[in-house]
């Protein structure tokens, strides 16, 4: 009659298993085991990503709505005038004409001050059709 000879596993090959730290039981040769930084870099930094593309659009949408050429209308032209009134200067008109007719009850040398700061004249020298803004009489 043979013997049948069952053999177990012998320190030799248990030292040659990894094993797991504080446990008997051996480690998967397979698969990714993320860390716990691993997983706040890998799903951290993507959040982080949109979050701040979305912080950046809302504050594109509210600036550009703030500042928009739209609400530059709504401004006065310049202290203390009334909104600026588009006049055509006619054959023999001059700053002092065109602001004392439109100068209501200020004084009409501040008027003629204001139309060529709105209108930027280097001279008083003006062309018949040439278009100016004029404050309005407040």
């Amino acid at each position: 009659m043979s013997a049948l000879v069952i053999s177990r596993p012998g320190p030799a090959l248990a030292a040659s298993t990894p094993r797991r730290a504080g446990t008997d039981r051996p480690t998967a040769a397979t698969g990714l085991r993320l860390t716990r930084r691993g997983r706040m870099l890998l799903l951290g930094l993507p959040a982080l990503a949109v979050t701040s593309v979305l912080v950046f659009s809302l504050l594109a949408v509210l600036l550009g709505s703030l500042a928009s050429p739209a609400k530059a209308s709504t401004r006065d032209a310049g202290a203390g005038l009334g909104g600026p009134a588009a006049v055509t200067v006619l054959q023999g008109d001059s700053l002092w004409s065109i602001a004392a007719a439109s100068a209501g009850t200020r004084d009409v040398r501040d008027v003629v001050a204001d139309i060529v700061s709105l209108n930027n004249l280097g001279s008083n020298v003006l062309q018949a059709g040439q278009r100016l803004y004029v404050p309005l009489p407040e």
